[in-house]
């Protein structure tokens, strides 16, 4: 009797500890598609803050303290999600997590081919993306929306086009941009 309680406990442990080590693999942008690659978090603020003046006549000043409260909350997420992956850090072995990193890499190296294959980007550029995505992996404060404008800063108008074309494609009209900023804020 007490073998078999034992051997219960031991199998929720390891269960428990698979599904940190599985959660710790899964990719923010693929876990939540409205929010992968080419869609900028400060863009679907804006598409928000347009439908519900759309759907509920929002005056500029509602508009303001709604942008601030959005704002606020998806600084307070980036922070739960950087308190979380201190504590999956926390319960993980060096080799898991140089297991998880190694995926990680893998999985950037992807990104970075697949956008390089689609943008046609220089040996310059692929080295500029690649030491953002590496800061990004040590920097808990660079956050999605720092590291898209970081890239957009790096791509041709041509790219920035072809990236934003793709999301049009792919997500219609909820999609967020890659333009300029200074472009984004003439809409």
């Amino acid at each position: 009797m007490k073998d078999s309680r034992i051997r219960t406990g031991l199998t929720g442990i390891a269960a428990a500890t698979g599904l940190l080590i599985g959660a710790s693999f899964i990719d923010p942008a693929q876990a939540r598609p409205h929010e992968g690659w080419g869609l900028d978090p400060a863009q679907s603020i804006e598409t928000r803050i347009e439908r519900m003046t759309g759907q509920l006549g929002l005056t500029e000043t509602q508009q303001a303290e709604i942008r601030t409260i959005l704002e606020a909350e998806r600084a307070q997420r980036d922070l739960q999600r950087q308190a979380l992956r201190e504590q999956i850090d926390a319960v993980l072995t060096d080799e898991q997590k140089a297991t998880r990193d190694a995926a990680m890499r893998t999985r950037l190296d992807r990104r970075l081919e697949r956008m390089t294959e689609r943008l046609d980007l220089t040996d310059e550029q692929v080295a500029s993306i690649q030491a953002i995505f590496d800061e990004q992996r040590t920097n808990p404060d660079l956050n999605r929306s720092d590291v898209r404008e970081r890239i957009s800063a790096i791509l041709t108008d041509e790219q920035r086009a072809a990236i934003n074309d793709r999301s049009e494609r792919h997500f219609g009209s909820d999609r967020r941009d890659f333009r300029e900023p200074a472009d984004r804020d003439r809409l």
